[in-house]
C-alpha cells in the first residue's frame, strides 16, 4: 500500500485532488490482486468428504442460513439425514450435501442468494410505497 501519501492527510484540495484519486486508484489495483489471489474456496473440504459432524459443524458447512432449531425440526419429521449417537445428532457431510443440492434442485429449500434477491425485492417495493 502508498505510505506518505497524500490520502494520509488529513485534507485533500482541490489541487491535491487528482493525485488522490491516482493513489485511490493504485491502492484499490492492490487490493484487488491480492483479492485475485486469494483462495477460490472458503470450505476446502472435498465434494466426498465422508466425515461425521455435529450440528453445529453442519450448519457451517452446508446450512449456514438455518438456526439450530430449523435443523432439529427437519430430524424430528424426518426430513434430513442424520444419526443419533445417545441424545447427539450426528450428521454426514456428504449426504447433507447430496440431500441440500437434491432440495435446492427440486426447489423445497431457497440458496441464499435466493433468499437475499427476495430481500431486495421486498425492501424495494417497500422504498416505492413510501
Amino acid at each position: 500500500m502508498i505510505k506518505n501519501s497524500i490520502l494520509n492527510k488529513k485534507e485533500i484540495t482541490f489541487d491535491t485532488l487528482p493525485e488522490a484519486v491516482n493513489q485511490i486508484l493504485e491502492t484499490l489495483h492492490e487490493v484487488n490482486q491480492k483479492i485475485d489471489n486469494l483462495p477460490t474456496s472458503t470450505n476446502p473440504q472435498p465434494d466426498d468428504d465422508d466425515r461425521f459432524v455435529d450440528i453445529n459443524e453442519i450448519r457451517k458447512l452446508i446450512f449456514p442460513q438455518w438456526k439450530k432449531q430449523t435443523i432439529y425440526n427437519k430430524c424430528n419429521l424426518g426430513e434430513l439425514p442424520y444419526s443419533k449417537i445417545g441424545s447427539k445428532l450426528l450428521f454426514n457431510v456428504k449426504e447433507c450435501r447430496e440431500w441440500r443440492d437434491q432440495q435446492l434442485q427440486q426447489r423445497k429449500i431457497k440458496s441464499i442468494s435466493q433468499i437475499e434477491s427476495e430481500a431486495e425485492d421486498f425492501f424495494e417495493i417497500m422504498r416505492k410505497e413510501q
